[in-house]
């Protein structure tokens, strides 16, 4: 009778047989590539780099100062850094389990292997594959930069740390509802901010730290209860098989296979389906939302990022970057818009367009929210109580460009563009007014006029619609 294999050799021959197919895959892309002279050009090439190195070692030598000022400011922002890693991995939380159990992975648990095992195993895995890449990015930093050996370990020592510590946090956050983790991710953020402000970022990343200890005490004896294994082994397999290299070579795009989304659990798709307007139209925005996820959480998440590192470099800058955060939001919901009528049923059936503005005019407020957490916050320090004005600003503004764009959005559909292109001008040029707050605060009270103007057009709007 054949002796059963044990789970790290059962998990070792899965990890063994991916390897193998990956290289075959790679080394059938390099003898499609490469010819017996470009081989030879590239060795060439290859060789010269090599040499390089030695060179290049020599030019860095001009930058010995630079690299002096960036040994201070690591020194001085280490506390700053730790309180921001954690971050990083709530972050990756949205779309990342991070502990990659394929399809394979679990298979092998359901069989006589325990799934506890298999997990340790991929965990373990990680942890060393990650400590293996940092002793070699540390070994090149130190070879070709002056700065402190120690300094460098000591940082990749913290960063392997928290990748570590990270693993359960991430885990279970992965399993959890898509506003539980915005709240954690915002409520981190804000800690970290008010933490800068104050000077405290070592007290803080002290509090942050032992939260993270907390938790991995106490979700140790939860770690596969209430694991949706579907999602987990659906997103796990993309990014084990997504090869960047050779989808650009072969022109085809690994698409992840989409059988669950954080739109699935809400509440309104448990209820009996309403047949009206404004349910099939939100229907069909969750369902565009959900095709373009990604891009969505990367232009508010980029956003998001900008408007909170910006005033750390200086104020008119932030105040420019508002600007733009608006602009590029405003555009980004009106493209999202056009789009809309671009694919799918609604590409081929005719719907009520104005209809379908209003909801997805809804669902602009609902996501240009996270950027205005920290616009807020930055108000109150920088203008006082100026800031109600400022803020009024800031939503006047927005309204105002989100409409012009809007206006132009659905011109663009009805071929009609320049009826409503000297209203985007000047929607534009109104942002401006939030760079002058800068040198005069009380510019922040033409807001009022703006909101008046905003409510007179809205009154007339409504007028004409009702004699009509």
């Amino acid at each position: 009778m054949m002796n059963q294999l044990s789970s790290w050799q059962s998990y070792w021959l899965i990890r063994s047989n991916r390897f193998r197919k990956k290289r075959a895959i790679k080394k059938q892309l390099v003898m499609l590539s490469l010819d017996k002279t470009t081989a030879f050009y590239s060795l060439i090439v290859g060789g010269y780099v090599f040499a390089s190195i030695f060179i290049f070692n020599d030019f860095m030598q001009q930058f010995d100062d630079y690299f002096l000022i960036i040994e201070q400011q690591m020194g001085e922002r280490f506390w700053l850094i730790l309180t921001l890693v954690p971050i990083r991995y709530v972050f990756q939380s949205f779309r990342n389990p991070g502990v990659l159990i394929t399809s394979s992975e679990y298979q092998l648990g359901v069989l006589p292997h325990s799934i506890k095992k298999i997990a340790y195993y991929v965990a373990i895995e990680k942890w060393i594959m990650q400590l293996v890449r940092y002793v070699i990015i540390g070994t090149f930093i130190i070879l070709i930069t002056p700065i402190d050996a120690f300094l460098i370990w000591i940082y990749f020592l913290l960063f392997w740390t928290i990748e570590v510590l990270m693993t359960i946090p991430q885990w279970k956050l992965f399993q959890a509802h898509f506003m539980v983790k915005l709240v954690i991710f915002l409520s981190l953020l804000l800690v970290d901010i008010v933490g800068t402000i104050i000077h405290q970022s070592k007290l803080i990343s002290i509090a942050i730290l032992l939260t993270v200890l907390v938790s991995n005490f106490l979700l140790r004896k939860k770690l596969f209860s209430q694991i949706h294994w579907g999602r987990v082994t659906e997103v796990n397999n993309y990014l084990v098989w997504n090869m960047p290299l050779i989808s650009r070579a072969t022109k085809i795009k690994f698409r992840r296979e989409r059988k669950y989304n954080i739109f699935q659990n809400m509440a309104s798709r448990k209820r009996p389906f309403a047949y009206t307007n404004i349910a099939i139209h939100k229907r069909l925005w969750l369902q565009h939302f959900r095709e373009n996820i990604e891009f969505i959480i990367q232009v508010i998440g980029g956003l998001f990022l900008a408007i909170v590192i910006l005033p750390f470099v200086k104020d008119l800058i932030a105040l420019f970057g508002i600007a733009i955060s608006i602009h590029v939001y405003t555009l980004f919901a009106a493209s999202m818009f056009r789009d809309r009528f671009h694919s799918g049923i609604v590409q081929v059936l005719p719907w009520d367009v104005k209809s379908f503005r209003n909801t997805m005019k809804h669902w602009s407020v609902l996501g240009f929210i996270p950027i205005m957490i920290p616009i807020i916050i930055y108000a109150i320090i920088q203008f006082s109580w100026w800031s109600i004005s400022f803020l009024l600003l800031i939503i006047t503004l927005f309204i105002m460009n989100l409409t012009a764009k809007m206006d132009n959005a659905e011109a663009l559909l009805d071929k009609k563009i320049t009826d409503f292109s000297l209203k985007g001008v000047v929607a534009f040029l109104s942002l401006f007014l939030i760079v002058l707050c800068e040198f005069q605060p009380y510019i922040s009270l033409v807001s009022i006029l703006l909101l008046a103007y905003i409510v007179f057009q809205n009154y007339n709007s409504k007028r004409k619609k009702h004699v009509g």
